[in-house]
């Protein structure tokens, strides 16, 4: 729990300055998790006796950012697809492709890939009035809410389980407690954003939609990333954060908020 808790400390400080500096710095952060999120899922993979990809993954991961940085534009989708492309040849041209195999190499580009690419492209971009950084920052207090307050709920009130089989210390009562305090600190986040700050923000329905939907997602991602742990016989994806696991342990569920804010820019 010490562990846990200074990770914590540490950690976030580190994440907001990133993010306030923003540039080549923040960019090259975004591909360095992205590059460790999928060894992490490849590895779990493999674990389970896959003979998974790894090429068009991490190909697709480094050209991120010289595709952001020079080329002025990272679109999720299209990295997606290069993504599967390549990793679909090289499954394809092995002496004996398995179709499991196949599947399975394109799940991290699904889970890992494509929402971190939505985070690179969400740093520098402006939808109308309002910038991506804004909409990160709101997603981030989305997501570490939902965790925490998840926890906090279920530890105190937590009775009834909502998944016992994928997570048996999840809770009904907790999930509720993530969900009240992703509305919550969404709108706390948008009142410090917009008086404090002075920054464009989505309108107060939009908040509270983005606070319900963004913590349902982050608490499927939570349980799917758990659920592929049990399968590959794993306790954690690695051992980064001290306290937390790997990448996929600490940001399951808020690459998953990441989608949904990403969906929202598609909207506005």
């Amino acid at each position: 729990m010490k562990a846990r808790m200074l990770t914590t400390i540490l950690g976030i400080p580190f994440l907001i300055f990133v993010l306030i500096v923003r540039g080549w710095l923040a960019e090259l952060l975004i591909v360095g998790l992205t590059l460790i999120a999928l060894y992490e899922v490849y590895h779990a993979l493999e674990a389970a006796g896959y003979k998974v990809s790894r090429l068009g993954g991490f190909f697709a991961a480094l050209a991120m950012w010289p595709a952001a940085r020079f080329g002025g534009i990272l679109d999720p989708l299209v990295v997606l697809l290069a993504a599967m492309a390549v990793t679909s040849t090289d499954v394809l041209l092995r002496k004996k492709p398995e179709f499991p195999d196949l599947s399975m190499s394109v799940y991290p580009l699904m889970t890992c890939l494509m929402p971190l690419s939505m985070f690179m492209m969400l740093l520098n971009a402006q939808y109308g009035e309002i910038q991506g950084i804004t909409l990160i920052v709101m997603a981030f207090a989305i997501g570490f809410m939902t965790d925490g307050m998840a926890y906090l709920g279920g530890r105190k009130f937590g009775k009834h389980k909502l998944s016992p089989v994928v997570s048996p210390n999840k809770t009904v009562e907790g999930s509720v407690c993530g969900f009240a305090g992703a509305v919550v600190s969404a709108i706390i986040c948008r009142f410090v954003l917009s008086v404090m700050f002075g920054l464009a923000v989505p309108g107060i329905a939009a908040t509270i939609a983005l606070a319900v939907f963004g913590s349902a997602a982050g608490q499927l991602g939570d349980l799917m990333a758990s659920l592929l742990k049990r399968y590959c016989s794993l306790k954690d994806y690695g051992n980064l954060f001290p306290g937390h696991g790997g990448v996929m342990d600490r940001f399951d569920g808020m690459i998953c908020v990441l989608m949904v804010i990403y969906f929202y820019t598609l909207m506005i």
